[in-house]
């Protein structure tokens, strides 16, 4: 799978949201409307977890964030199953921490 970047606009805003809206086009080229809900750091590497604000979809994504280009984040896909299960074992603790966090 071959890095590249996810055009996404820091500047649209939603009324329902507080945060920025970024905007990600599919492989059909339809657009989908994310939050940027966390990130998280795996072997000194970010990763920005998206959630979606659009009714169809139910997922949220994660891409590596590869540096800054200006004001916007360059997102590149997890290049592989190593790495995404890493990843996803990362986020999968840190989320068990926060609802750990709650219920003290």
């Amino acid at each position: 799978m071959a890095d590249h970047e996810h055009d996404h606009d820091h500047h649209h805003h939603d009324d329902e949201f507080d945060e920025e809206v970024i905007l990600l086009e599919d492989e059909d080229g339809q657009e989908h409307r994310f939050v940027l809900g966390d990130v998280i750091t795996v072997e000194e590497q970010d990763y920005a977890i998206l959630l979606p604000i659009d009714d169809e979809l139910e997922e949220g994504v994660i891409f590596r964030i590869d540096g800054e280009d200006g004001d916007q984040m360059v997102l590149a896909d997890i290049d592989t199953d190593e790495e995404w299960q890493k990843v996803v074992d990362a986020y999968n603790a840190y989320m068990d921490e926060l609802e750990e966090d709650e219920e003290d």
